[in-house]
């Protein structure tokens, strides 16, 4: 424990001199001004409420929108878990060529890729990490959580200045949410906890959940909804955008990665297939946007590194949350890539290249 916590100390050491931001505001820069008009009215015409981070990155510009909320990123965390897996790799605590066995106990909600995957069949953990970053397969997180061990993937985090809630297993998150209804969800099996989840609307999972719990009146979807807010307050799985854009600024810098290890984790991001509808639909033809997606009941994210010019990364940290319809969250999304892009590439005066310049919105 104190070994992890010294070499945790170090990181952290070696890594604030980079990624020390300036604190209280500046004046804005002009980019980050068209932002910050344009996001006000999105966010007003949005039912829900959003937390945004942008941060350019090479020269410094910033603007935050309810930035430092901690919010719930749901398999946005899948992030952390990559990088520590990444660590480890550097490490040579563990081989990207590793196998891993799928059993019956690694059955969860949200799987994709491993849907159909038989029990006792081997993956390596390179495509266990493809599979979770490229689909969002709960089934691969979780088999890469528990090899590199869920208090390391804090424990990264912490090494990098990144405040965080406290960092579950998908498998354990889903129990406390319905132990919220029934302490005794504690003790739902993998298998149980992957038939709730294929039940879309809140009403139908508090009835399936009633079933498997033997609970009488059956609870209905506004409880259920409830719980999820419960458990959201407990910060689980939790940051604020700020520190998401955070630990994207390093990833975009390589920091606390080896270079390979750094462009395995951007090839990564690039190919992630999910959320097509969400910031990707505002962007241009032309630009690469490496991200990761998040989904959960009134919760959406896509938080990534957005390329306009191959050489400027712009960090973009997005979630909504209290939202009804994913489509809203969706059709938010999509405007914000829009106005990113926009004003990203609107000429700016010479002389603002290297300036510093945070412009910062609270609701």
């Amino acid at each position: 424990m104190l070994r992890a916590a010294t070499v945790s100390v170090l990181l952290l050491a070696a890594l604030a001199p980079r990624v020390a931001e300036a604190s209280g505001e500046r004046p804005a820069s002009p980019w980050t001004a068209r932002l910050h008009t344009l996001v006000e009215q999105a966010a007003e015409d949005f039912e829900g409420e959003l937390s945004l981070y942008v941060l350019d990155v090479g020269s410094g510009d910033a603007y935050a929108y309810d930035a430092d909320v901690p919010t719930y990123l749901s398999s946005a965390i899948k992030i952390a878990v990559m990088l520590e897996v990444l660590h480890q790799v550097d490490r040579k605590k563990l081989s990207l060529k590793e196998k891993l066995t799928f059993g019956p106990e690694d059955i969860r909600d949200g799987m994709h890729r491993l849907g159909g995957a038989r029990p006792g069949e081997r993956l390596s953990i390179a495509t266990l990490l493809d599979y979770m970053m490229g689909d969002s397969d709960n089934a691969a997180a979780d088999l890469l959580i528990r090899r590199v061990g869920v208090h390391n993937v804090k424990a990264q985090l912490v090494a990098r200045g990144i405040q965080a809630g406290e960092v579950s297993s998908l498998l354990d998150e889903r129990r406390r949410i319905y132990a919220r209804l029934d302490p005794s969800a504690q003790d739902l099996s993998p298998q149980q906890i992957h038939s709730l989840g294929e039940h879309d609307s809140p009403s139908s999972r508090a009835r399936a959940l009633s079933e498997l719990l033997e609970h009488s009146p059956a609870w209905t979807g506004s409880e259920l909804d409830q719980a999820f807010h419960a458990f959201y307050a407990e910060n689980v799985n939790s940051a604020s955008m700020r520190s998401m854009g955070r630990l994207l600024a390093q990833l975009a810098r390589c920091e606390g990665l080896s270079k390979a290890s750094c462009t395995q984790a951007h090839a990564l991001m690039r190919a992630c297939r999910t959320g097509r509808g969400r910031i990707a639909a505002g962007l241009p033809s032309t630009a690469t946007w490496a991200h990761k997606t998040g989904t959960q009941h009134r919760r959406a994210c896509d938080l990534g590194l957005l390329y306009l010019q191959p050489d400027r990364p712009i960090v973009v940290a997005a979630c909504t949350r209290n939202f009804w319809r994913v489509s809203d969250a969706e059709h938010l999304f999509a405007r914000l890539g829009r106005i990113i892009s926009s004003a990203a590439e609107a000429p700016r005066p010479e002389g603002r290249t290297q300036a510093r310049a945070s412009h910062v919105r609270r609701k």
